[in-house]
């Protein structure tokens, strides 16, 4: 997986003079120099429908730049006559998007790239990886501040692309590449062989919060991390390929899955036969949901029509032990992916096989209920009593267990793993809700088991706070272990309870550090308490909307996703509504629910970034 960063104002022609002449570059020209050509791909090309531009600035003291756009198979070019005035070394970015969400790759070129008269640059997630570890800082800031010629010098970008090439070794092996690659500038296609097959099977994520890089073997799910903070030497770690499996399968179901997201987003209903076609009808489930349920709530979101779910980013481990509906003797996996809805990213999983007829068909991820942990960070504001208003944050783990389905007959949930205390549990409240699951570390009690207390910093029910000496415990990739049982209708009675199943989940990323929490929330809403009792009294009635806004966080690469906005009264707590967000969104006209005597009210806007990690700004009017 690339990183990720939102587009601000850049446009897809950025320099109209230099947008002339399509694919290949800005059109002919009869001047001489040298020129720059290469592949911009992240596995597969980056073509014009991904509305694919690369942009080249120099290193002048006012930086000069062109763009051009890429062609069917991710090449670019720029020429003699688009290069002359122009300073060295250059940076190069390619924009493009995915599910309506905007990417960034990077590269280089230095004098002595182009002493030949014609460079290859390619600009790819190894190459934007390099950039990140030789300047020690995200490549797209340093494309955006520029002052790089003193950094990105040949002999400084050769050793941080060595290195990486030495820490790839045994992926590039697998794929018959020499381990003495030249990562920059190796003349490749982007078809799925060669050194396109190592992009194929590595995932490369950049965290901008934390500065760390992952690179992630696709093939088997293992993992280096690299400090981009520290000199590119100084990362050593081998990515091994152990336990691998044929690159061929990872790209046959990473064709699958994006068939499939198209298939999602066209139906025209949940019993579409073309769509049906891509699951195991007959034993899919997932968190819980049959597919007519999954299917139906898939197919009836807004935001899901006109292609706005895109299936990427896959990874495959093997099926877990406790997966019993594959087919036997199917080849088959456990396929980890990103969902791209509404312009925001999100994670998943599904278990996926090979029929007898060639076809990989999808059975869900085949857990009774959602059992997921997250690194959260989260901030409540609470009013005083007197016009004023307090503020706290806190970081830590989202402990997300929920009966999707309603039919799991789970009352509780034993959690373990890095940063969690002895004993951890999540139970059933009794609110009615199958989903409404609350974090204890008292002696499972049923309905009356006394939850862990709520402090003005981590205002939400399923969410452990950590400090930082807890947090620098808690690995990104940290396995988890959650087992699920039934109180078998004596609560006070845990010899009876029956365990209904037992599933190990991965922490995506590292929960945030507390100096790290600057800037990664909203802030200033602009809905009221009286606005929003004034609406649950008139629900029904046009009266009843209620514009909710904020300004986004300062911190780059976070995604809005979604706005819950609750009233209550002296009875009934936090009775809300939740508003799927694309990711710009910095309003939304939302739709009471009826309360009478509705005495307060309030909001939680939830951002995400590219490695999953959420972030909520709870307000209480």
């Amino acid at each position: 997986m690339k990183a990720v960063f939102p587009l601000t104002t850049l446009s897809f022609c950025l320099f109209l003079a230099a947008c002339g002449g399509g694919g290949g570059g800005g059109g002919s020209s009869s001047a001489s120099g040298p020129s720059i050509s290469g592949v911009a791909a992240s596995g597969s090309p980056i073509t014009p429908a991904m509305n694919g531009v690369v942009t080249l600035k120099d290193s002048s003291s006012t930086p000069k730049m062109v763009a051009t756009a890429t062609d069917a198979n991710g090449n670019y070019s720029f020429t003699a006559a688009q290069l002359a005035g122009l300073t060295a070394p250059f940076m190069l970015e390619i924009s493009y998007q995915v599910g309506g969400v905007n990417y960034y790759l990077h590269s280089a070129a230095t004098a002595a790239d182009l002493s030949s008269g014609k460079a290859t640059i390619n600009i790819t997630p190894l190459t934007d990886l390099v950039i990140a570890t030789v300047a020690h800082e995200i490549a797209q800031n340093v494309f955006n501040q520029g002052n790089f010629a003193a950094t990105l010098t040949s002999s400084a970008l050769q050793a941080g692309a060595t290195a990486l090439a030495a820490q790839l070794q045994p992926v590039l092996q697998a794929e018959g590449v020499s381990a003495s690659v030249d990562l920059l500038h190796q003349s490749f296609q982007a078809n799925g062989s060669g050194l396109d097959g190592v992009l194929d099977s590595l995932k490369v994520t950049v965290d901008p919060t934390t500065q760390q890089a992952t690179v992630v073997d696709r093939l088997n799910q293992q993992s280096i991390i690299d400090d981009i903070t520290q000199a590119a030497t100084s990362n050593t770690a081998v990515l091994s390929t152990s336990g691998s499996v044929p690159l061929t399968d990872l790209q046959a179901i990473n064709l699958a899955l994006q068939n499939l997201s198209k298939e999602m987003s066209a139906a025209s209903s949940a019993s579409d036969p073309a769509l049906l076609a891509y699951f195991d009808q007959s034993n899919f489930q997932d968190d819980g949901k049959s597919l007519a349920l999954f299917l139906q709530q898939v197919t009836s979101q807004p935001a899901v029509a006109g292609g706005n779910l895109v299936i990427s980013n896959v990874v495959l481990s093997a099926v877990p032990a406790w997966v019993s509906n594959v087919p036997s003797g199917a080849t088959a996996y456990l396929a980890h992916f990103q969902v791209t809805m509404n312009k925001s990213p999100s994670e998943h999983a599904f278990v996926v096989y090979k029929n007898a007829a060639g076809t990989w068909l999808v059975l869900g991820n085949q857990r009774i209920m959602r059992t997921e942990i997250d690194a959260i960070a989260a901030q409540n504001t609470v009013p005083n009593g007197n016009g004023s208003f307090t503020t706290s944050a806190c970081s830590g783990l989202l402990i997300d267990i929920a009966d999707k389905g309603g039919t799991a007959g789970v009352n509780y949930a034993v959690i373990s793993g890095p940063g969690v205390p002895n004993g951890l549990i999540a139970f059933n409240d009794g609110s009615g809700l199958p989903d409404s699951f609350q974090l204890s570390t008292s002696t499972y009690q049923g309905t009356t088991t006394t939850p862990l207390p709520m402090s003005s910093a981590c205002f939400f029910t399923q969410l452990l706070a950590l400090n930082d000496s807890q947090i620098a415990a808690v690995p990104a990739g940290g396995a988890y272990t959650v087992a699920l049982y039934n109180d078998n209708g004596t609560p006070t009675n845990p010899g009876d309870d029956i365990l209904k199943a037992t599933y190990t989940v991965h922490l995506a990323a590292q929960p945030l550090l507390s100096t790290q929490l600057s800037g990664v929330f909203a802030s200033n809403p602009t809905a009221s308490s009286s606005l929003l009792i004034a609406a649950a009294a008139t629900a029904g009635s046009s009266a009843d909307m209620v514009n909710f806004t904020w300004t986004p966080p300062t911190v780059p690469g976070l995604f809005a996703d979604d706005l819950w906005v609750w009233v209550a009264n002296a009875t009934t707590n936090n009775l809300g509504v939740d508003t799927s967000l694309a990711s710009g969104d910095t309003t939304a006209q939302v739709a009471i629910p009826s309360l009478s005597n509705a005495t307060s009210g309030g909001g939680n806007i939830e951002y995400t970034d590219s490695s999953y990690r959420l972030y909520w700004t709870s307000v209480n009017f």
